[in-house]
């Protein structure tokens, strides 16, 4: 008895759907060097800009002067895992001091440490007491690829009479 096996030769050149440093494989793999390299999205690009917002804003004080607001980073998942530092100008505005919530703990004065997660974003809490109206400049600081570097402004209003 005698047993063929036939095996199909293919020709052409043989590609890789999902070869390292292209689109689809940096996005399972975003700390490769081959996708930070070419900006983590393997299409050679420079990463997207940064993004703060700050909401609400404007913000109006409350009670004794006390403002609340949420500070948002939105920036290139590229930097998924690594730390932004986030000032403010909070702190020369509120007499009681400012108090900062993030991932990586509770921060007083001028700055706060936050993780920027798989989605290229990063949130603090920030909580002033004895705060005084008017323009505050904010600052992110990505401490990893190029160190960019991003600034906003946001406004504390004083309360409005209620008649």
């Amino acid at each position: 008895m005698v047993l063929t096996v036939s095996v199909p030769i293919l020709s052409g050149p043989a590609t890789a759907k999902n070869a390292p440093g292209s689109s689809k494989w940096c996005k399972h793999h975003r700390k490769s060097t081959a996708c930070q390299k070419s900006g983590g999205g393997g299409t050679g690009g420079s990463p997207l800009p940064t993004n703060i917002t700050v909401s609400p804003n404007p913000v109006v004080e409350t009670g004794g002067s006390d403002v609340y607001v949420v500070i948002s980073v939105a920036t290139d998942p590229v930097y998924a895992e690594q730390t932004v530092e986030i000032v403010s100008g909070l702190s020369d505005r509120c007499g009681q001091g400012v108090t900062w919530i993030t991932d990586q703990g509770t921060f007083t004065g001028s700055t706060a440490i936050a993780t920027i997660d798989d989605d290229g974003n990063a949130a603090v809490t920030v909580l002033g007491g004895s705060c005084a109206a008017g323009t505050v400049p904010v600052i992110a600081d990505v401490d990893a690829g190029t160190d960019p570097t991003y600034t906003a402004t946001f406004t504390i209003d004083a309360p409005a009479p209620m008649i």
